[in-house]
């Protein structure tokens, strides 16, 4: 460490600051007549005062400690451990719980002495911790690439290993998330790649929205290693029966084939498919010959018409995220091949409608007359004066044909639905949207998702917004450019989920009439297995406010009949509860309360899903570890050879300790020793002349 004093003055000021303190000593001690102290004490006196006033007048130069520290950052050693079930469900899965760790521990240790190392677990979500458990579902080795790039970036990263079975069922293709990484990475292959004798359910093929009275097809693929000559059959059960059984002859050692079912949809509601398979042989994996699909049968679905002023790309991302969810049939129409009439449909989503060439005047004379649920998508063909008066929860006046690119800013004050934090989160990342430049007004009932962020800074102008008139809802997104917001979430994400969710609970809102209900019942759709399922409940009196204070009774019911009675708990405005981890199933429930002369009642349903990914697919994947070496400078080691990492890391160049410079500026007058100093002086002073009489 090297310290430098710096005033912010010239360096001859120093004389004054001596002169200062010498005259003032001096007329006190040398010039006073009535001094009659001795000669021994006047001058230790005098030193006093003089050292008191010199450092008080140095202290007027703003002087300053100036220090530079040196820092070593020591290369940082990442190790990932794939802590998903393939690793332990091979055969030397016991080698694995107990050697395996050691020997990680042992590296941990060794590596610990030289480098900074920090150790990761992931599977179905990535996280800094020890041991692993090999309890995750699935493997996503993308997601640790992703937050090793994101928590790293710029820091002084030596390496990188990564030790797994290379089974990825989740996520994009490993080789091309690691692409950005600049650092090497070496590989452990875990697992086995031995083809073992099993019969498993390789693939089902269903939809998962069907309609009450039809028949729906399943298509089960299977596969077969090393089973030749096995008589096997596969069997389906739905309805509480056995519903269609399927015998087979095994013929190769790589047995490969598909059977189709046709299933009657008989009663409405969640139902769960069960896809069994046996065989005479013996196999290694018996957990993944049985496989439960769960299918929704409804009694109708929503008709939503998309009525476009001319193709854009907004139109694919829309029709694709709403096909997703079979509740909703979805149309398409352009200018002049439109012939019907908004009765039609339950719900029309606008698209740069109207316009300036388009203006479907009948067309939307018959929809303000029946009120038709409406979302207005606005761009660069939008005739906003037509548009006032067909939705009145903002009137937007354009300065001129002027656009600008504005991103989301979520209003955590919107309440007409709900997303969770992480999907806020990444919604505000979505690109902008083209919204044009101008006034807006927005009425009075108007409830606004998202407003605009301009250049980093949130504007009052809404992007998303939301009115209602005569009971009827209608949103507006005021720019155009979603297809960008559903590949943005796709590629930063690897799926559509969260533009989806908020597409289709913009649709839900929209569709749905006012919820006047004094007693609501709140749960998700599908929860998977392994994952705590949370109930959540809303009392409201007459004058529609909340009440937490009467019991919430709640009944659950599985597929069996059993029957299992809760109370909900008070949770702030509502209520709250908490099933813990339930078996994967369909499971109904009614909840019940009284308050005051009334009696309310909910009920419902949802669906626990069972995960196997894991279990479907035991054959280690050594290529795929083998190519994240290559491709990054590194290489494929097997459990044997874990010991000699140090050494390779060792003979690498470009492992070097990092030094780093650090400058901190302290002003002398906010040292509390300096001032303890003059105050201890003066003190001092003071003292000896009340003690020989001086005062």
């Amino acid at each position: 460490m090297i310290t430098n004093l710096i005033i912010g003055y010239p360096w001859w000021f120093l004389l004054l600051v001596i002169l200062t303190g010498l005259l003032v000593a001096g007329l006190l001690y040398y010039k006073n007549k009535s001094n009659k102290l001795g000669t021994l004490l006047t001058v230790l006196l005098f030193i006093f005062r003089f050292i008191t006033v010199s450092l008080l007048a140095f202290l007027l130069l703003s002087p300053f400690l100036k220090t530079r520290k040196k820092d070593l950052e020591k290369p940082i050693i990442l190790i990932g451990i794939d802590n998903s079930r393939s690793v332990i469900l091979s055969k030397d899965s016991a080698d694995y719980k107990s050697g395996f760790i050691s020997q990680i521990k042992s590296l941990k240790d060794r590596l610990s002495e030289k480098y900074n190392v920090d150790t990761y677990l992931f599977g179905t979500k990535t996280r800094l911790a020890w041991p692993p458990d090999f309890k995750d579902g699935t493997s996503n080795y993308a997601n640790l690439f992703k937050s090793l790039k994101e928590n790293y970036t710029g820091m002084n990263v030596g390496a990188l290993i990564v030790a797994g079975d290379g089974i990825n069922n989740r996520g994009i293709d490993p080789v091309f998330a690691a692409s950005s990484l600049n650092y090497p990475v070496y590989t452990i292959a875990l697992g086995d790649t031995t083809t073992n004798k099993d019969l498993k359910i390789n693939d089902v093929r269903f939809n998962s929205i069907v309609y009450r009275n039809e028949d729906f097809p399943v298509e089960v693929n299977l596969i077969a290693g090393k089973m030749k000559g096995n008589k096997a059959t596969v069997s389906l059960y739905a309805f509480g029966k056995l519903q269609a059984k399927k015998q087979f002859f095994i013929s190769t050692d790589h047995f490969n084939r598909s059977f189709s079912f046709i299933l009657p949809a008989e009663k409405p509601g969640m139902q769960r498919i069960r896809i069994k398979t046996q065989t005479q042989g013996k196999e290694t994996n018996l957990q993944n010959n049985v496989r439960d699909i769960f299918v929704n049968i409804l009694e109708n679905r929503r008709k939503i018409l998309i009525l476009a002023n001319a193709p854009h790309p907004d139109i694919a991302a829309i029709r694709e995220s709403l096909q997703k969810n079979g509740n909703f049939k979805t149309t398409v129409y352009y200018p002049g091949t439109f012939k019907g009439s908004p009765d039609d449909y339950d719900l029309v989503i606008f698209h740069n409608l109207p316009s300036f060439k388009q203006t479907y005047s009948r067309f939307f004379k018959d929809f303000e007359k029946k009120n038709i649920p409406a979302l207005f998508i606005t761009g660069k063909q939008t005739a906003f004066s037509r548009l006032k008066g067909l939705f009145t929860g903002v009137d937007i006046r354009p300065a001129g044909y002027n656009f600008d690119d504005a991103q989301p800013e979520y209003n955590p004050s919107f309440s007409l639905f709900s997303l969770s934090e992480e999907t806020v989160k990444k919604m505000e990342k979505f690109p902008p949207l083209v919204v044009p430049l101008g006034n807006y007004q927005l009425s009075g009932g108007a409830s606004v998702f998202a407003w605009q962020r301009i250049n980093k800074l949130t504007t009052g102008f809404p992007l998303i917004v939301f009115d209602e008139k005569n009971g009827i809802r209608r949103g507006m997104i005021t720019g155009e450019g979603l297809w960008m917001w559903r590949m943005y979430d796709y590629l930063q994400n690897d799926n559509t989920n969260t533009f989806d969710e908020l597409l289709n609970k913009t649709v839900q809102l929209l569709l749905a009439r006012k919820d006047k209900r004094f007693f609501r019942i709140t749960t998700k759709h599908e929860y998977a297995s392994g994952e705590d399922v949370t109930v959540k409940a809303e009392l409201y009196n007459p004058s529609y406010e909340p009440v937490n204070d009467v019991d919430v009774n709640f009944i659950l019911t599985n597929e069996n009949g059993e029957q299992y009675n809760y109370v909900f708990s008070p949770f702030k405005k509502g209520y709250v509860l908490n099933l813990k981890k339930l078996p994967v199933g369909v499971y109904n429930y009614s909840a019940t309360a009284k308050l005051g002369n009334e009696k309310y009642k909910s009920w419902g349903e949802f669906i626990v899903a069972g995960r196997s990914l894991e279990s479907r697919n035991l054959n280690a994947d050594y290529a795929l570890l083998y190519r994240l070496a290559q491709q990054h400078d590194g290489r494929l080691i097997f459990p044997d050879e874990i010991k000699d990492i140090p050494k390779l890391l060792a003979a690498r160049d470009d492992l070097k300790t990092k030094v780093y410079y650090e400058e901190k500026y302290t002003g002398l007058n906010t040292l509390p020793w300096l001032a303890g100093l003059i105050m201890l002086l003066l003190a001092v002073e003071w003292f000896l002349r009340k003690y020989f009489g001086s005062y």
